[in-house]
């Protein structure tokens, strides 16, 4: 027997629609699989990254700060911190993504991109979701001027020290964003 794979639109949203897989794998009996997907064809799409996570860093007359945004998000009905975020619009390249929703969500201006990951993917057991986290440095001036009307974003500018506070405390921490900030807790220094 070979392995099975049909695909059904359970819902028909703007950003995200739900989707039941049904399949089968190894001669086992057919299963079902309830899934998240920002894509028409999640299987075929699959390869291809939404959205972008900045990981940036900004010079600062008091030395080098990562840009960390407090961002409300109503599936936690709570504050996450985490990075600058968004999705990739169709017919834009990384960096041109990169700079928009770094000036759109921080008012900050993208000076270079450091480095582009593959696409690393969200939560794989809920969703075909993927990003690129992206290495870069900004300049300028923090302002919620860009921000849409539905996000509700404050932008923090972290030394190490306020790193080591925001690890140490009981905020929700974006699992992107927890491993970066762990690294230059512990080794002292913002790359």
């Amino acid at each position: 027997m070979s392995d099975s794979y049909k695909l059904n639109k359970l819902t028909n949203c703007n950003w995200a629609n739900l989707f039941e897989v049904r399949f089968k794998r190894k001669a086992q009996v057919e299963k079902s699989w309830i899934m998240c997907s920002r894509k028409d064809k999640p299987r075929e799409d699959a390869a291809k990254a939404d959205a972008v996570v900045i990981v940036a860093t900004i010079d600062t007359d008091e030395g080098r700060r990562l840009v960390v945004t407090k961002e409300f998000r109503v599936p936690i009905w709570d504050f996450e911190y985490g990075f600058p975020a968004g999705l990739i619009d169709d017919g834009e390249d990384i960096e041109q993504t990169v700079s928009r929703e770094l000036k759109e969500e921080t008012g900050l201006d993208l000076v270079r991109v450091k480095h582009i990951s593959a696409p690393v993917f969200s939560s794989a057991g809920l969703t075909d979701e993927s990003c690129h986290m992206v290495l870069a440095e900004a300049e300028g001036q923090v302002s919620d001027e860009w921000l849409d009307h539905t996000e509700d974003i404050e932008v923090l500018l972290l030394d190490v020290e306020g790193i080591r506070d925001l690890l140490a405390s009981d905020k929700k921490i974006a699992a992107k964003a927890w491993g970066l900030l762990r690294y230059y807790a512990q080794t002292g220094q913002i790359e």
